[in-house]
């Protein structure tokens, strides 16, 4: 049955829409069981009810009307017990319940799944028949993997059927990724030469997009004639057809003719692009041979070049003239840093979690940011009037009157609360009972700085020395560096600063240098990095050395450290480039700084106590320790659920870290996002945490 399984997922994911998609399921489902009805029934979760969505046997006119509770019927048990049901005779089930307007009583076999994504139930596939029969195990097994494969689309599809062009306003469920409020008008950026995410856009001028269009498709034949001259020695006659197959795609009559009806309907070019395109790949993806099905990849391919010569002619890069939100399918820490904070009001990001370093750099801002929303189309979002709550994780598109008088209530009540805040500011950090508890900042732009000295922070506790290199187009030189280290030395005086050696890869990607792994988070970076690349290593640890010169109240700390090895051996470059510098620069008197490790690998535990004979203070990095300790992915909002900086795993281990240090004398920090909870902060200053 896996052929007609496909088939069936194939023509609802080539569904216009929702309605369409189950109508095709519950007609394929009849088709392929040979059975007399099928029905979906979906949730409502505003009245905790199951409606009938859709049938193929039972009474077309329940459809929409037909609603049962949780404890009503054999649907609702399905539903309550999160399991299939398969029986001979329906009607004599104790839970059977009769139900006039389905006109059902007539039917015996019964066999219903439920249909769930990421735990929640989303509705129940039902099969029935009139005679008495247990429907076959195959039968049973067809119905679960088909109602596997309809979660998602039914959960994408709830969200993206939401947005149809006639809605006026929309409430979608993110994540919440920094905390705030914003109201403004959302600008759409798009990374290059990605056509899904192309945002909708109106032509300021009919004729310019044709223009451009047509020179933009010049180029991408020429490249493909190209391309064909060079492989003519390589390749025979019937391979290089291929080339002419591509060629036609690209001619006047063929996808260009679509794209300008697009165009002439008052698309600006890429969006018409991505439109017509949209439309053709879901004509390849629905023919049953499987060679035409490929031949879409090779339009995307294509529709993508023309893309890349259209972002040439004009920039995808959203302006930033006013303030804005930002919105993206995935918003990086680099992408953050190319605009000006002032002017951004808020970010939404489709992938993502709160303790992505994009979110990191947001809360450092002031921010506000949501994240967390799959299979939302965000081309529509271009110039709509939005609402972002970074408290709840939620997003209004197009809200009214009301709701946009609410918010705006709250944003000054929030400025209102954050300026009676400022007169503790510089009370200092102790317990009633006179515990000092320093509550430093984890920094890395220069915006940084300023508020937290307005804030007024004991120190940095956290020096991103990576941001500095995302902002650049190739590796910062020895002197570049300086100047910037310096500057943050000079901001904080005589305060304490830890600077954290360079810490790339993972989701911190620098755009002249990249690297690319199936699982970047435990591939190279960090450490791993730096010292296979000692030259790297050697120049930054000599650009700080030299700012401190002046400065000497500072530290460094590892990242990703692993093993007792990696210590060494970032203690050797550490010295070496130190006696470099004390060897260059005349009358250099500043002491070689305290050396530590951002403890957030689970193995540095276990080594703990060897490690801390080489260095002199470990700070926690809660969040990779608790990701790597909880096998939980941090930026895969499918999981981020079972993220907790409360996990009793995450605590026990902090526990131990602390123990292991209290022994050795050694100072111990945190620096992930658990020491900005609150509530955790009172957690680890119980666990005996030092700042």
């Amino acid at each position: 049955m896996l052929e007609p399984l496909r088939l069936i997922i194939q023509d609802v994911n080539n569904a216009p829409n929702i309605r369409s998609a189950l109508n095709i399921v519950v007609s394929r489902v009849c088709e392929t069981l040979q059975s007399e009805v099928c029905s979906i029934y979906i949730v409502d979760d505003t009245a905790h009810q199951l409606v009938l969505m859709a049938t193929q046997g039972l009474n077309p006119k329940a459809v929409g009307v037909l609603h049962l509770n949780f404890d009503e019927g054999i649907v609702g048990l399905i539903a309550r017990r999160e399991e299939p049901i398969n029986l001979d005779d329906a009607p004599n089930h104790p839970n059977f319940h009769y139900l006039p307007e389905a006109s059902e009583e007539k039917f015996h076999a019964f066999l219903g799944v439920p249909i769930i994504h990421q735990r929640k139930v989303l509705g129940v596939l039902v099969v029935q028949q009139k005679l008495p029969r247990k429907f076959s195990q195959e039968e049973e097994t067809f119905l679960i993997t088909l109602s596997a494969q309809l979660s998602g689309v039914i959960a994408s599809a709830q969200q993206r059927e939401s947005f149809l062009e006639h809605q006026v306003i929309r409430k979608v469920e993110g994540i919440a990724a920094a905390p705030g409020v914003a109201l403004g008008q959302a600008v759409v950026f798009f990374p290059p030469t990605d056509i899904w995410a192309v945002p909708d856009k109106k032509a300021g001028n009919i004729d310019y997009e044709m223009l451009r269009l047509d020179k933009a498709l010049q180029l991408a034949r020429d490249e493909i004639s190209a391309m064909k001259e060079r492989m003519a020695d390589a390749l025979g006659k019937d391979e290089l057809s291929l080339f002419d197959a591509y060629l036609n795609i690209l001619k006047p009559n063929g996808l260009a003719k679509d794209v300008k009806q697009q165009i002439q309907k008052g698309h600006w070019a890429p969006g018409a692009l991505r439109r017509a395109v949209a439309k053709h790949v879901r004509v390849f993806d629905s023919m049953e041979d499987e060679y035409f099905r490929e031949r879409s990849t090779d339009l995307v391919d294509l529709a993508r070049r023309v893309l890349s010569h259209l972002e040439k002619e004009q920039s995808s890069r959203p302006k930033f003239d006013t303030p804005k939100i930002l919105v993206s399918e995935e918003i990086t820490a680099s992408m953050l840093a190319e605009f000006p904070a002032r002017n951004i009001l808020a970010l939404v990001s489709m992938r993502g979690s709160p303790t992505s370093h994009a979110a990191i750099l947001a809360k450092a801002l002031g921010i506000p940011a949501v994240t967390g929303f799959e299979n939302v189309p965000i081309a529509r979002f271009n110039d709509q009037t939005l609402i972002v709550d970074g408290y709840q994780g939620t997003l209004y598109v197009s809200p009214n009157e009301q709701l946009i008088s609410h918010y705006t209530q709250l944003i000054e009540e929030e400025k209102a609360l954050s300026k009676s805040f400022e007169k503790d500011a510089h009370i200092p950090c102790k317990t009633t009972d006179g515990f000092s508890f320093p509550l430093m900042v984890n920094v890395g732009l220069l915006a940084d700085f300023e508020q937290s000295l307005l804030v007024g922070a004991d120190g940095v506790g956290l020096y991103r020395t990576e941001i500095p290199f995302l902002l650049r187009e190739q590796f910062p030189s020895e002197d570049e560096q300086v100047k910037i280290y310096r500057s943050a030395l000079k901001s904080f005086n005589d305060l304490p600063v830890t600077f954290r050696m360079l810490d790339i890869g993972g989701d911190k990607q620098l755009p002249y240098f990249p690297i690319v792994e199936e699982n970047p988070f435990l591939g190279w970076r960090g450490i791993r990095v730096t010292l296979d690349h000692p030259e790297i290593f050697l120049i930054q640890a000599r650009a700080i050395f030299k700012a401190a010169q002046h400065h000497p109240n500072i530290r460094i700390t590892l990242p990703m450290i692993s093993s007792v090895k990696e210590v060494d051996d970032s203690l050797l470059l550490l010295r070496q480039a130190y006696h470099e510098v004390a060897n260059e620069l005349e009358n250099y008197k500043t002491p070689f700084p305290e050396i530590g490790i951002i403890l957030e690998v689970p193995s540095a535990i276990y080594q703990l106590a060897e490690i801390l004979q080489r260095i002199q203070f470990v700070s926690v990095g809660s969040n990779d320790l608790a990701q790597y300790l909880l096998a939980v992915d941090r930026n895969n909002t499918r999981v981020s659920n079972l993220y907790s900086n409360y996990h009793p795993a995450l605590l026990r281990a902090i526990a131990k870290i602390s123990e292991e240090c209290e022994k050795q004398n050694k100072p111990k920090f945190v620096c992930g996002e658990m020491a900005g909870d609150p509530l955790a902060a009172i957690i680890l200053l119980g666990l005996g945490f030092d700042s």
